[in-house]
């Protein structure tokens, strides 16, 4: 009787110990994502309804609103690679927009700043934040595995010798979009790569358009 009792309290320690770890990963996850607004900051506000992050060429935006957060591409390089918009359900004519969940975000200040409100979004969707280990990023998903990517150590990134990691990476699933007539190979401004991810202890490729920027030393 005396292990029965244990159990449940042995299940609970595995959770809090779970949780404690995945605190962990979320404030680490923070700091980066700081570092990264230091060198490229986010314009807007509260007020104007949140903030956008513009990748330094212009064509893609991660945007911090009130209820959800977004991941925003210029469509037109994709139209012109042979995407057929009219086979996407809800997109417009001009932008691709892929949404994280919607949360409840009654307490954003409208004196809180960019980062304040990228941690305060990270504490409802801690189950969409991830780390890719091959790349040493940590990642947000959006809908239909779609990716808002930024380095854990920005610093290795200038560091001789060491492998060149980029900073921040756009990430989008090309899948549904070759289904609506895109050719991949031909999207100016993306590259389309094999991505080397980690399932279950085994490492395999899977297929990525990507966006990457170096944001300086």
């Amino acid at each position: 009787m005396r292990f029965l009792r244990i159990l449940p309290l042995m299940a609970l320690l595995f959770a809090l110990n779970a949780c404690s770890l995945l605190d962990v990963v979320a404030s680490d996850a923070v700091r980066a994502f700081d570092e990264v607004l230091d060198s490229l900051p986010a314009t807007g506000s509260a007020e104007e309804g949140g903030w956008v992050l513009t990748a330094p060429d212009g064509a893609a935006r991660l945007i911090i609103g009130i209820d959800h957060m977004a991941l925003w591409a210029d469509a037109q390089p994709f139209i012109d690679a042979g995407l057929d918009l009219s086979k996407l359900p809800d997109q417009n004519p001009e932008s691709l927009v892929f949404l994280t969940p919607a949360f409840d975000m009654l307490n954003m200040n409208v004196k809180d700043s960019a980062k304040k409100q990228f941690a305060s979004n990270l504490r409802p969707l801690r189950k969409y934040l991830g780390y890719h280990g091959a790349m040493d990023h940590y990642n947000l998903e959006f809908d239909e595995g779609n990716l808002f990517e930024w380095a854990k150590n920005m610093q290795k990134n200038s560091v001789s010798g060491e492998e060149q990691l980029k900073d921040i990476v756009f990430v989008l699933n090309p899948g549904p979009l070759i289904e609506a007539g895109l050719d991949p190979n031909a999207v100016v401004g993306w590259a389309y790569a094999a991505v080397p991810v980690e399932a279950d202890g085994r490492m395999s490729e899977v297929w990525k358009l990507l966006k990457p920027f170096d944001l300086g030393p």
